[in-house]
């Protein structure tokens, strides 16, 4: 029956946002242990390195084996909660950094039953946008409170309510069909073009390295360059993701007739405004528009990379490396960037990150006709 059907993506698409909140919620791990703990920003920097690492490792090996679905999703999730309590009664950031790396293993297990479920969906474009907008309200949602959470009770209150989300959105798991891995692997899942998949990964990986270190000291940046309180810079960013669900809408209304490669390009080009904009000229005008702006682009040609993912690999697998490619950029980025801001300021490295951009652009542009879908080609 068609609603089983729309169930069995939703529990797709709990698994998915779970297993990515940790990159979502990456400002506020950071501020979590620099506000209750005082650490330093390389430290804090590292609690969310090394949780996005070992997601993106653990993404890469379950996204390649068969066993994928609700049962691995469950025990992933497991694997969070139970890291989130240890946590909220750690006294240390050292103890919280070894939890933190723990806790990623369960995410990649998470992504990788996500995305198996998803890019078998009859449209991964219409899939992926719905989700974005599940993700963005979700995120935007847990943002604003989580920064409530930390001025209200530290990093002990900040992580113990977290094991409350992760339980309610667990339940959903129930809803996933089994999956059919040997249909979709005989699809379309073998790498007949292996520098296609090169280009995608390195236009991912040169996109994500800045964008995973201002995005995880962002919420710093607004405090300590701009002069915001931590709530304020909780409901600008919370602002920017619920208004870039315009986004994921301009996706779901026109579907396959984007054209993929044009407007990723354009969303390039536009982030490389927002970069310059928001750490180049900043102020609490540029510090607003830009993260408005910059989160919807980002929304959109993330879908449209990971709806092309999905029409060359069914199966999930390069979803599920494009996945891991983003965490792993979000996993030394937030500690590279800790490292800089002891002895630098973001405003002096910007335009090292417009240069990532530009080989981001270069590589999606010459992906030819890949990433359309099948019936544009």
């Amino acid at each position: 029956m068609q609603y089983k059907y729309y169930l069995h993506l939703f529990a797709g698409m709990a698994m998915l946002e779970l297993g990515n909140l940790a990159s979502s919620l990456a400002p506020f791990n950071v501020s979590a242990v620099s506000e209750s703990l005082g650490a330093n920003s390389q430290e804090s920097g590292l609690v969310v390195t090394l949780e996005l690492f070992f997601a993106a490792i653990s993404s890469l090996f379950f996204g390649t084996v068969s066993y994928k679905g609700k049962a691995l999703a469950f025990c992933g999730s497991l694997i969070v909660i139970c890291s989130y309590f240890l946590c909220s009664i750690a006294s240390d950031v050292n103890q919280i950094t070894f939890i933190k790396a723990f806790s990623g293993i369960g995410c990649g297990m998470l992504i990788a039953s996500g995305h198996s479920i998803l890019a078998s969906s009859n449209d991964p474009n219409r899939s992926y946008a719905i989700f974005t907008i599940f993700a963005s309200l979700t995120a935007a949602t847990l943002i604003y409170i989580s920064s409530t959470w930390i001025e209200d009770g530290g990093h002990q209150n900040y992580f113990f309510n977290f094991i409350y989300v992760y339980l309610a959105l667990s339940l959903f798991f129930i809803f996933a069909n089994k999956i059919n891995q040997a249909s979709a692997d005989n699809a379309k899942g073998s790498i007949s073009n292996r520098f296609l998949y090169f280009l995608l990964i390195a236009a991912v990986l040169f996109y994500e390295i800045p964008s995973s270190g201002m995005w995880a000291f962002m919420e710093r940046f607004g405090v300590e360059y701009v002069g915001m309180e931590i709530s304020e810079v909780g409901w600008v960013i919370s602002l920017a993701i619920i208004l870039s669900l315009g986004g994921p809408v301009f996706v779901g209304v026109f579907g396959n007739r984007l054209e993929r490669k044009i407007i990723i390009l354009f969303c390039l080009f536009v982030s490389a405004l927002c970069v310059y904009f928001i750490f180049g000229i900043p102020s609490i005008n540029t510090f607003y528009y830009g993260n408005i702006i910059w989160n919807i682009v980002f929304v959109v040609m993330v879908i449209l990379i990971l709806a092309a993912a999905a029409d060359i690999d069914p199966s999930g697998r390069l979803g599920s490396w494009l996945n891991a490619c983003i965490l792993l950029s979000a996993s030394v980025a937030p500690a590279v960037f800790g490292w800089v801001m002891l002895t630098n300021e973001l405003t002096v490295i910007y335009p090292y990150l417009l240069l990532f951009l530009l080989v981001a652009m270069v590589c999606i542009g010459m992906t030819k006709k890949d990433l359309e879908s099948p019936d544009k080609v």
